[in-house]
């Protein structure tokens, strides 16, 4: 049955049965229960396939460290060691600025003796 060919068609609306136009026929109670077992369905597979792509990454991780060590050069080991003490330098300054603490003071510049007391 179409809801086009019934002429008034709210005067034959059944709340317990619905015109669904997918799978007609079902209750409030079957759309409510596939609903939420449809959800936990997703969530679950989605919650396996994140499992599963954490470990995969995992396992390659060693294969990618030891393929860098390997193929990389010492001026690009020295450069990126170089940026990383940058990226550290430079979070420990906007730390020091977002706690509302002077910038760090600077040494002294004038040699000393170690031996010298």
């Amino acid at each position: 049955m179409d809801l086009k060919d019934i002429p008034d068609r709210w005067k034959r609306f059944n709340p317990e049965k619905p015109p669904y136009k997918y799978w007609p026929g079902r209750t409030r109670t079957q759309t409510l229960t596939w609903s939420f077992g449809a959800l936990a369905g997703f969530g679950v597979l989605g919650f396996i396939l994140y499992e599963l792509s954490g470990r995969a990454a995992a396992a390659n991780e060693d294969k990618v460290k030891e393929y860098a060590r390997t193929h990389m050069t010492r001026e690009q080991a020295t450069m990126i060691k170089f940026q990383q003490e940058a990226w550290d330098r430079m979070a420990a300054q906007q730390r020091r600025k977002a706690l509302g603490l002077p910038a760090a003071a600077h040494g002294s510049v004038e040699m000393k003796d170690p031996f010298d007391e």
